[in-house]
């Protein structure tokens, strides 16, 4: 689902058709003729610098949190927990959400997937997270009560997860 290597991105795009292309955002999505998916190629962060990873995906993701955390933890491949983590990473709103749901859901996610996906969503550590991706903490929906809640309640799912709790 998520492509994250850079050759294979190239290699993945050269295939497809350019339909549209936003020079603000750095999004570009593409028509796959063989397929006849879309595909959306973007920088989350929005700055084409190398501490900002370039994401390549089908488009649209599900609507549903829950089936886009099944999708992308239990594939097999690893690059879709990190893409779909490095894309929530900008979205500590949606953290407690979250982390709910892996908390109910963790017997039915894959302890690798389970794991990259924890630790490319930057909730372990969100101040850490928040200067890397220099949001300003003043700024953030969350208040700092709220993330410390978060902060603890990930630091137990991944101890559940960890020894199959």
């Amino acid at each position: 689902m998520y492509v994250l290597d850079y050759h294979q991105q190239v290699k993945r795009i050269n295939q497809m058709i350019p339909l549209r292309k936003n020079d603000r955002t750095f999004e570009v999505y593409y028509h796959d003729p063989q397929s006849g998916e879309l595909w959306k190629s973007f920088f989350p962060y929005g700055k084409k610098k190398p501490n900002g990873p370039k994401l390549l995906r089908p488009e649209p993701l599900p609507s549903n949190l829950e089936h886009q955390l099944e999708l992308c933890l239990n594939s097999g491949n690893l690059a879709d927990a990190k893409g779909l983590g490095i894309e929530y990473s900008l979205s500590p709103e949606k953290w407690d959400h979250l982390i709910n749901l892996l908390d109910e859901n963790r017997k039915n996610y894959t302890r690798a997937g389970f794991f990259t996906f924890l630790n490319k969503l930057g909730v372990k550590n969100p101040t850490k997270t928040f200067e890397a991706l220099q949001i300003d903490f003043n700024k953030t929906p969350i208040t700092s009560e709220e993330l410390l809640s978060i902060k603890k309640k990930a630091r137990k799912v991944w101890i559940k997860k960890l020894f199959g709790i």
